[in-house]
């Protein structure tokens, strides 16, 4: 926290006072709650306070995509070069981006990142399957099946289930599980595995 701005005689106590708290307070506590607790009583107006921060360089307020008018909070005050740009909506969902990357916010960036992973994955099993990998281990390695084996994940399965969850990527819970690894039956000679066979695919002796 700054010192000279809490000691700034040009500020009002209550300008201090709120200063304070909202450097404090940088878990999300709503405005009108801040407001309270430094003693802003209902029906008074909090923007004289802000307006007084605002000239000190500590807070400074703007437009975001979706989100209205919202407040930022430096804890040491900013040069005018410094201070925030304007807010920069997604160029894939058009919501803010700020709290992000420019140009692209938390939920994209991660459904991004997770269909590269997956368009990897897929072309990664596909060249397996191309050549002549008709064995899988799934992710347990607990068992040896047939590369179709209904119990294991495939391609199509994967991509079917990331179609229409991209809203749970805001949530942490869009992602891609890995499809399991394709062998020949001579890699699995050389590898000497001694896994016991699916019963369900039943795949052929190695």
């Amino acid at each position: 926290m700054h010192r000279d701005t809490l000691l700034d005689a040009s500020l009002s106590p209550t300008s201090r006072l709120l200063y304070a708290v909202l450097v404090a307070s940088s878990d999300g506590t709503p405005l009108p709650e801040i407001a309270a607790l430094v003693g802003i009583l209902n029906g008074e107006s909090v923007d004289p306070y802000l307006a007084e921060l605002k000239g000190a360089s500590v807070v400074e307020t703007g437009d975001h995509a979706d989100q209205g008018r919202m407040l930022t909070v430096h804890e040491m005050p900013v040069a005018p070069e410094q201070r925030s740009h304007p807010c920069v909506p997604c160029t894939r969902c058009s919501k803010c981006s700020c709290e992000h990357l420019k140009g692209i916010c938390r939920a994209c960036d991660e459904i991004r990142s997770v269909d590269r992973e997956a368009a990897a994955d897929v072309a990664r099993w596909k060249r397996q399957l191309a050549a002549g990998a008709t064995y899988a281990i799934g992710q347990s390695g607990n068992r040896l099946h047939r590369w179709d084996c209904p119990t294991l994940n495939s391609a199509e399965k994967g991509l079917q289930r990331l179609q229409g969850a991209e809203g749970l990527a805001a949530y942490g819970a869009y992602y891609w599980s890995r499809l399991p690894n394709l062998y020949t039956a001579e890699e699995l000679r050389l590898k000497g595995t001694g896994k016991r066979r699916c019963g369900v695919c039943g795949p052929d002796p190695v």
